[in-house]
């Protein structure tokens, strides 16, 4: 599939070394987006919700929405042109052994991507099974998650909840957190506000370790992000 935008279903997959903000707009294609690994934020209105490995999301055409794939994340995302039949609604999808599998095999794809040949059918195979599925609410959620999307940067866990948080999230609390807040404060320095009053804002020790967590998460000093927006 050389010419992707040629055919009605199209496959990306993303592997995210760094926390990867995404940008905030409508789509004209339906999205399912799966998680393989790691976790991130599906921005959705005022609400922050997260994603973890094995779960699944559809985002109805023209949904005004943002992911935000935190380090570690590995992610399929099957686009649906307007010319489908496709869900008229978002939502979550519930478990399916079969969906992840086949988006499993199409992000380890090494062969030609022939739309009339195996890739192709793949895709088509995985739009049948999104078909048959019924979905859930977006904010339909385990607790646990539930409180994370009520506060990304401050939730906090009792001892019992930190292993399941690092099962499900492929890091500790502590490192997630942190993501979250270099997340929001990119958000607010678009705003115009400045790195002392963001540093303060989210908990920095000052400026400078706000700018070392910026290196080691983003890759770049959030100073530079601020200016290229």
């Amino acid at each position: 599939m050389t010419s992707r935008q040629h055919y009605s279903i199209s496959y990306l997959f993303h592997a995210s070394t760094k926390l990867t903000p995404g940008k905030r707009r409508r789509h004209p294609k339906g999205q399912l987006l799966l998680v393989h690994q790691g976790s991130g934020l599906l921005q959705l209105g005022r609400h922050h919700y997260p994603l973890v490995a094995g779960q699944a999301v559809y985002l109805a055409a023209d949904t005004l929405f943002a992911w935000h794939a935190f380090a570690g994340a590995r992610v399929s995302t099957l686009l649906l042109s307007p010319r489908l039949t496709q869900p008229l609604d978002s939502g979550r999808l519930p478990a399916s052994a079969l969906l992840p599998a086949l988006l499993d095999k199409l992000a380890h794809w090494q062969q030609p991507k022939d739309w009339q040949g195996p890739y192709g059918r793949l895709c088509r195979a995985a739009y049948d099974e999104l078909l048959a599925l019924s979905f859930s609410p977006v904010e339909s959620q385990p607790p646990l998650l539930t409180r994370i999307t009520q506060a990304p940067t401050e939730f906090r866990l009792d001892s019992q909840e930190q292993p399941d948080f690092r099962r499900q999230f492929d890091t500790d609390a502590d490192s997630w957190r942190l993501q979250a807040k270099l997340l929001f404060a990119l958000r607010d320095l678009g705003q115009g506000l400045g790195l002392e009053q963001l540093a303060e804002r989210y908990g920095f020790a000052g400026v400078p370790q706000f700018e070392q967590d910026c290196r080691q998460w983003l890759g770049t000093p959030c100073h530079q992000r601020g200016k290229t927006g």
